[in-house]
C-alpha cells in the first residue's frame, strides 16, 4: 500500500468518504485565500485547460450562460482573479498593463488574453473561467420572480451528470430538488448560510461519486453519456470505474454581495485509488452506508456489488 502522507494529500485528489452512519451535510471548511483555486499536477492542468478551451470553442452556448443582472458580479470576479492568480502563482500567471498571460509549462504552450473587455468583446466571467481549471457559477439573492438564491451566470465545462441549460435561472432549492433528503435535511440551513455568509471568507466542500466514464464533461447528452454498466464486474471494476471528486468553494463578493461558486474536478481510476493506505476500507464503508435513495442518485446501485467484491480483494 502507498503511504498517505501530508505531501500526498497536497498533491493528489481528495478522498472525501464519510464513515457510517450516512448523513447529508454541507461539510463546509473555511480555507485561506491562497487555497481558493487548486493547482497540483501541471500535466493535469494542461489537459483540463485545453479541454475547456476546446469545449468553449465548439459548444459555447452549452458551456456558458449569463443573465444581464450578473454583469457587475462577473466583473468583480474577473478583477479579483486578476489580482489573486499572479500573486499566488507568479510562475504560472503574469499580469501586464492590459493583458493576463498564462505561462507555458509541461504540455502547455501558454496563453494570453487582453484584460480590456471592450476590446476583446468577451464576457468577464467567460474570460475568468478560461484562466483556471475550475468551473465558475454566480448566485444572486432572491428577487421578485425568484424566491431564493438563483443561478445567474455560469461557465460549466465539466458538469457531473447535470446540464447548465436546465439549471440556469433557477433557485437553489429547485436546482437541488433531485438530491435525496435535501429538502428535509439541508434546504433551510443552506439558505440560511447563503444569507449570512461573511464577505470575502472562502469555504470549501467536497463530494464524490463513481463513474464508468472518464470524460470530464458529463452533461447527460448522448455523446457524453456513460458506458453500459453491465460490463463491470469484480474483475474489471478497477479498470472501468473512476472516482470523481468535486472540490467546491463558496465566496461572497464584497462589492455586489453575489456568491461565487467554483467546482474543480479530480478524476482517478479506481485501480489507483486502492493503492492509498486506508482508502479501501473507507470507500467500502461509505458505499455500504449509502441509503438506497442516495445510491440511485449517485448511480452506484448499478455496480455496487461488483465494486465491493473488487475492494474485498485488497
Amino acid at each position: 500500500m502507498k503511504k498517505s502522507n501530508k505531501s500526498d494529500r497536497q498533491r493528489h485528489p481528495h478522498f472525501p468518504f464519510e464513515d457510517p452512519p450516512f448523513r447529508l451535510s454541507m461539510g463546509l471548511v473555511k480555507i485561506p485565500e491562497s487555497e481558493w483555486f487548486e493547482i497540483f499536477d501541471l500535466q493535469e492542468r494542461a489537459l483540463q485547460l485545453a479541454e475547456k478551451k476546446r469545449l468553449l470553442a465548439n459548444y459555447q452556448d452549452d458551456v456558458f450562460m449569463s443573465d444581464p443582472s450578473a454583469m457587475m458580479a462577473s466583473k468583480e470576479v474577473f478583477n479579483l482573479m486578476l489580482e489573486h492568480l499572479p500573486a499566488v502563482r507568479p510562475e504560472l500567471y503574469a499580469l501586464g498593463k492590459d493583458s493576463i498571460k498564462l505561462e507555458s509549462h509541461t504540455m502547455f504552450e501558454g496563453d494570453e488574453w487582453s484584460t480590456d473587455l471592450e476590446k476583446n468583446k468577451m464576457h468577464p466571467l467567460d474570460l475568468a473561467a478560461r484562466l483556471v481549471q475550475e468551473d465558475l457559477i454566480i448566485m444572486l439573492p432572491a428577487e421578485e420572480k425568484r424566491p431564493g438564491w438563483w443561478l445567474a451566470a455560469g461557465s460549466v465545462a465539466f458538469p457531473s451528470r447535470w446540464n447548465l441549460k436546465e439549471k440556469f435561472g433557477k433557485t437553489m432549492d429547485v436546482i437541488h430538488s433531485p438530491v435525496p433528503f435535501y429538502k428535509e435535511q439541508l434546504q433551510v440551513s443552506t439558505n440560511d448560510f447563503f444569507d449570512r455568509m461573511p464577505v470575502n471568507e472562502i469555504f470549501s466542500r467536497r463530494n464524490w461519486s463513481l463513474h464508468n466514464n472518464p470524460s470530464l464533461r458529463q452533461d447527460g447528452t448522448e455523446n457524453t453519456s456513460e458506458k453500459p454498466s453491465n460490463k463491470i464486474t469484480s474483475v474489471n471494476a478497477g479498470e472501468y470505474l473512476w472516482l470523481r471528486v468535486e472540490r467546491q468553494t463558496l465566496r461572497r463578493l464584497k462589492e455586489t454581495g453575489a456568491i461565487l461558486f467554483t467546482i474543480r474536478i479530480h478524476l482517478r481510476p479506481l485501480k489507483e485509488v486502492v493503492k492509498f493506505e486506508g482508502i479501501v476500507n473507507r470507500l467500502t464503508r461509505a458505499l455500504s452506508a449509502l441509503p438506497p435513495e442516495m445510491q440511485t442518485y449517485k448511480q452506484t446501485n448499478i455496480f455496487a456489488d461488483s465494486v465491493k467484491n473488487y475492494l474485498n480483494k485488497f
